[in-house]
């Protein structure tokens, strides 16, 4: 590295404290100030912050789409997210804004009530930050030193321990503050260089005509076809794909979440939606821009098998390729993505502990001075761990975690995004299951049972018994030898039958909390009884409500669908099918707006 790009490396530091300097005091106030920003966050912040927590270094885009070009990113999470993406912005937006939370956790006494209800959020705090939050820090952490350890020529360990002490500093600093605005920063750090570096690459590999001919040569002519079926992707697939984006809306790592986080934060219901809105068109297109230059000219210049350790591509064609002066902005880049992602979701997690256990059972007459110093502890604690796993997980192994996190880790729960917000009749030990069983289901079924049960156990069983437990259930995440549809069926049936049954065989909440959560969040679906007892006018406003969301629902999954289709044709030399996508996204477009914000 240059003095040019240490330079650009100290600068960026500096920015991220400077920003959480500035913010200092006003996150210090309150829990809802550290955790949500005051609930005054503006849209184009919220929409801009979403996509940097989602995109990481955008690495993993660049390695997917190199290893199986356009319906690689379908596959990877595309078919769900022309779907989900939508429907969060028409329905999941405004109901979280709406109940007025400060955790998505909070949501489980605001819609059961009861003792059990209580003590299962205090549950629910510990499980959702320990098998989701700390589960994707790791994996991200892990992804930030497979990429950046070869540009910098410095181990894991080293990468991991210098940027996660900065991203460390600015969320004690300011929190959710410091988190939202330094994304802002980021993600347009992170856009600047690729895009420059891509187009750099591209010019070298002799542009898009040569690229597109090279790339028939090595991979074939398929490998730039812009529709989501094909190859590895069946019918059946995409079926699976598109049920799971249907559901995928209310899921930890959808409309849940941190997503859910930055709905609590914004300055109104208007806000919330129009931040999801933009956070659409920036994740399903905008982000995915320079990584797909990039892979284009990788994919031109190198055949799929060539690449030893695919996740560590960029790094690679980085180091070989950027100027003094780019290379560190790419460097810088490169981090920004990262730490977004992991100051989001270590904010997130920790939020959590806070408000879920500390301040809701453990301590709750306590001064403001001390939840705002036991949240920076959970926070620090939280990345700490994270950062020391991720340095373990062996870079080999994170495309089969690319789709674990994405798929298989929220297939298992995917009943409940709906069965919750939707269905009177769901209970408190329903959602128990459902969440609960995610992690162990997900990760038996994915990576199969013999990584599991470790090998030691099944040694001794083996012996003790003479039956064997090598392959019990086999590995889903090998898609050579299961279609993607196998370890989604799996799961997604377990997670039906398991949920329902537990249900059904407990008792209903009490019509009282029903009748006020449905007053005041205004869900759609199966509520009769509870609408019962409500007023007819207000039984009527729903339900026309309703009708307009379902329209716009429609709108929205064509508008998103056709816009990625006219991006990946347009990136694919496809002018046809580009010009035939274009007027289908200008249509359904303008219908998505008029009906969604006509009503937000």
């Amino acid at each position: 590295m240059s003095r040019l790009d240490w330079g650009i490396l100290v600068a960026y530091c500096g920015l991220l404290i400077a920003v959480g300097l500035y913010f200092h005091r006003r996150a210090a106030c309150s829990v809802e100030g550290y955790f949500i920003a005051d609930r005054n966050l503006p849209w184009w912040v919220i929409g801009l912050s979403d996509t940097a927590a989602y995109t990481g270094g955008g690495q993993a885009f660049l390695m997917v789409f190199f290893l199986g070009g356009f319906r690689g990113l379908w596959l990877m999470a595309w078919v769900s997210w022309v779907i989900w993406m939508p429907l969060v912005a028409v329905l999941w937006a405004k109901m979280w804004r709406r109940l007025g939370v400060v955790t998505s956790g909070e949501f489980i006494e605001r819609r059961y009530g009861g003792r059990a209800a209580r003590v299962y959020r205090n549950v629910f705090a510990v499980y959702a930050c320990l098998a989701w939050g700390l589960v994707v820090l790791a994996y991200v952490a892990a992804w930030m030193a497979a990429t950046l350890a070869p540009v910098l020529g410095w181990s894991n360990g080293q990468v991991l321990a210098v940027f996660g002490a900065v991203t460390l500093v600015y969320i004690l600093l300011s929190g959710f503050f410091a988190v939202a605005y330094n994304d802002v920063i980021q993600f347009v750090l992170l856009m600047a260089g690729n895009s420059i570096f891509g187009l750099l690459l591209l010019r070298q590999a002799g542009g898009f005509e040569t690229v597109w001919s090279k790339i028939a040569a090595l991979s074939g002519e398929h490998f730039l076809d812009p529709l989501p079926w094909g190859g590895k992707l069946t019918a059946i697939s995409v079926l699976a794909l598109c049920v799971q984006g249907l559901f995928f809306a209310g899921s930890p790592y959808a409309g849940e979440g941190w997503t859910a986080q930055r709905y609590m934060a914004a300055r109104s219901e208007r806000h919330a939606v129009l931040g999801q809105m933009f956070n659409g068109f920036l994740a399903l297109v905008v982000r995915l821009i320079p990584f797909v230059l990039i892979g284009l000219a990788a994919a031109a210049l190198h055949a799929p098998e060539s690449a030893a350790v695919p996740a560590q591509l960029w790094g690679e064609l980085v180091r070989q390729d950027a100027p003094a002066g780019l290379f560190g902005l790419l460097l810088v880049g490169g981090l920004a993505g990262y730490m977004a992602s992991i100051s989001s979701m270590v904010n997130w997690a920790a939020s959590y502990l806070m408000n879920d256990l500390y301040r809701l059972s453990l301590r709750p007459n306590a001064s403001t001075k001390e939840y705002i110093l036991v949240s920076r502890l959970c926070s620090a604690a939280l990345l700490m761990a994270a950062l020391a796993w991720g340095a373990v997980i062996d870079p080999a192994d994170l495309d089969r975690w690319v789709l674990f996190i994405n798929s298989a880790l929220v297939v298992f729960p995917l009943p409940l995004a709906w069965l919750k917000w939707f269905w009177w009749r769901t209970n408190v030990f329903g959602e128990m299951v459902g969440t609960l069983g995610a992690f162990p289901a997900g990760y038996v079924v994915w990576f199969g049972s013999d990584r599991a049960l470790p090998a030691g156990l099944r040694a001794w069983w083996r012996n003790l018994t003479g039956w064997s437990l090598d392959g019990l259930v086999p590995a889903f995440s090998n898609l050579d030898r299961y279609p993607f549809w196998a370890g989604f069926g799996i799961l997604f049936g377990l997670g039906w039958a398991s949920i329902l049954l537990a249900t059904l065989l407990t008792r209903p909440e009490s019509m009282e909390v029903l009748r006020g959560f449905y007053r005041v969040v205004r869900p759609i679906g199966w509520w009769g009884p509870v609408r019962a007892g409500l007023p007819a006018a207000e039984v009527a406003n729903v339900r026309a409500e309703t009708a307009r969301d379902m329209r716009a629902c429609v709108c929205g999954i064509l508008f998103y669908f056709a816009m990625t289709v006219s991006f990946f044709s347009l990136a694919g030399g496809r002018y046809l099918a580009a010009e035939a996508a274009v007027l289908l996204t200008l249509i359904s477009g303008r219908s998505f707006l008029r009906s969604t914000l006509g009503k937000a």
